[in-house]
């Protein structure tokens, strides 16, 4: 187990941190007919890679491209994010430029993700995130120009939900602005759902006509009440900042006045504070008083007009130091600070504890947040070879697979250590999260959300073999089943045994569509079941849209790949 100390430059932190919060704005999708297509092509559909016989319809839902050749959009952009869907063919790379110069590598041959620096080498990617060929894939980049000499700086990319880089300076020669360009190199590729917000550097947001009253306050124990109804102290604000209270151990500060919109629009106001903050634009709560003394940014997302709004701002030193913090944002504008530019330092780094498999398999048990719930009776295998899993041992259900870094546990142990959630960092797979094993009077009847832990699916326990990877032991409807999760090159390979239970099925796959690609290959929602090609699972429909199930008489082995 190692602890890593990120430390940020305030610029950096903002870029990390506060640009996270523009997830909530819509992006502007770009069109079809934006793009000079050269060689490539506009299709409605691309059969898998691994079809034997690949069909490609003529449409206008994605850009496709199996020779080389270059495409470019027409509209151009400086400061941006772009997010876009991408598939590989087999053995395939493509290269996705910035501004129309600057490459990132969409690869199943070279490290996916890498940047093209300017000398011809690569910046390698902190770990390998790509999906393998055949998946969509998501890459999202946020880039802008450097304050001052000629550089770009690639502030974040993240590729299928893992940030591979951050804070990165490419030198330039000249106007950091262009198209967005895409280069197939070998193989083939396809485009879709490319999205991008133009970052400006306006401010249509401000504060005007500030006033300010201080409160002294009790402690917890009087849930910091006032101890006067009169302010100890109160007048005209210059600005928004903590040092009003300055003399004060616990004290409370209402400040009142206008917040200034310059135009019509969709914004957010993001308080940041250690303490409690609460903000009421227009007689409205938009940011509640909430019971945090740590410093957690919380955000709300407004339609505002042209003109005054008025707007109130309560802060409540709590145990620490007082920090009290107010940003705006848009859909194409960077958080900015509202506050003084003391009243809220650069947040101290925080210890992020890792856990990495080096020789031997890591096993955790913790809690793994699974569709908004906590699985609480859940355990990790984390291994040398960077194929890792979480498992929930009440319902013997593959919960997320996972490639690359192991474990963030942060949760587990900083400070109380309250959550008890493990994180996977790889680029992760999902699995139905339901029991994997379960009766069935015919094969028709509906499969089972869950089984009662204590009455049905009775887990016994686990073994662990010489590799160090556990065997999960189970008693259920009058037999016995053993379940072991191992791995691959490609993913992880289940092996399953049961014996004297009658009608027993097995759950492969479960999502919103399923198809066969091949004898043994299916595709399940984006990732791959592999199974013996003379196997005869059924695809039926299911809750949440189909289900790949199979008959279990004695052993199975199966495989899944992502």
């Amino acid at each position: 187990m190692t602890m890593k100390l990120r430390f940020f430059a305030f610029i950096i932190f903002l870029g990390a941190s506060l640009q996270s919060y523009a997830q909530g704005f819509a992006m502007n999708k770009l069109p079809l007919d934006n793009w000079e297509m050269g060689n490539w092509k506009q299709v409605e559909s691309v059969d898998n890679p691994f079809k034997k016989k690949r069909v490609i319809n003529a449409g206008n839902k994605f850009l496709y491209a199996d020779t080389p050749g270059k495409i470019s959009s027409k509209l151009t952009t400086a400061d941006a994010k772009i997010k876009f869907d991408f598939m590989l063919g087999t053995t395939s790379e493509a290269i996705y430029y910035i501004q129309g110069k600057y490459g990132v590598l969409l690869s199943n041959i070279r490290t996916s993700g890498s940047i093209i620096t300017n000398d011809g080498s690569l910046k390698l990617p902190s770990q390998n995130a790509g999906r393998t060929a055949g998946l969509w894939q998501t890459l999202e980049i946020t880039f802008s120009s450097a304050s001052y000499g000629n550089a770009l700086i690639i502030e974040k990319v993240s590729l299928n939900d893992v940030v591979i880089h951050q804070g990165y300076v490419i030198n330039t020669d000249g106007k950091n602005e262009g198209p967005i360009s895409f280069e197939n190199k070998v193989g083939s590729v396809a485009i879709k759902d490319l999205e991008y917000l133009k970052y400006g550097n306006e401010k249509p947001l401000k504060l005007s006509n500030l006033t300010y009253e201080l409160y002294e306050t009790y402690d917890w124990d009087k849930q910091f009440a006032k101890k006067n109804e009169k302010p100890n102290d109160s007048g005209k604000a210059n600005e928004l900042t903590k040092d009003y209270g300055v003399g004060f151990n616990r004290f409370l500060l209402v400040f009142q006045g206008n917040l200034e919109v310059e135009k019509d629009g969709n914004y957010s106001l993001i308080a940041d504070c250690a303490g409690k903050e609460s903000v009421t634009v227009d007689g409205k709560e938009i940011i509640p008083m909430a019971d945090e003394s740590y410093r957690k940014q919380r955000i709300a997302y407004l339609t505002l007009s042209k003109g005054t709004h008025k707007i109130e701002i309560k802060y409540i030193k709590v145990w620490w130091k007082a920090e009290l913090g107010l940003f705006a944002a848009g859909p194409e504008i960077r958080p900015y600070a509202l506050h003084a530019e003391t009243s809220l330092p650069t947040p101290q780094a925080i210890g992020e504890i890792d856990v990495n498999p080096k020789n031997d398999v890591e096993i955790i048990r913790s809690f793994v947040m699974f569709n908004g719930k906590k699985r609480i009776h859940a355990i990790s295998i984390g291994t040398p070879q960077g194929m890792h899993y979480s498992y929930d041992l009440d319902q013997a259900a593959i919960l997320y697979a996972w490639k690359g870094e192991f474990a963030d546990v942060t949760e587990m142990f900083y400070e109380r250590g309250e959550p008890q959630l493990l994180e996977a960092k790889g680029v992760r797979t999902k699995f139905s999260g339901k029991p994997s094993v379960f009766v069935l009077s015919d094969a028709n009847s509906t499969s089972p959300d869950s089984l009662d832990a204590y009455k049905e699916l009775i887990y016994k326990g686990y073994s662990i073999d010489e590799g160090g990877l556990p065997t999960y032991k189970y008693q259920y409807a009058g037999g016995n089943f053993t379940q072991k999760i191992s791995t691959n090159n490609e993913g992880i390979s289940i092996s399953i045994n049961a014996t004297g239970a009658q009608n027993l099925y097995y759950k492969l796959g479960e999502g919103k569509s399923i198809s066969q690609i091949e004898k043994g290959r299916y595709l399940v929602d984006n990732q791959y079941v592999l199974i013996d090609s003379k196997s005869k699972p059924i695809i039926r429909n299911s809750k949440v849209g189909q289900e790949l199930i199979i008959p279990l008489n004695g052993s199975l082995t199966y495989s899944v790949s992502w």
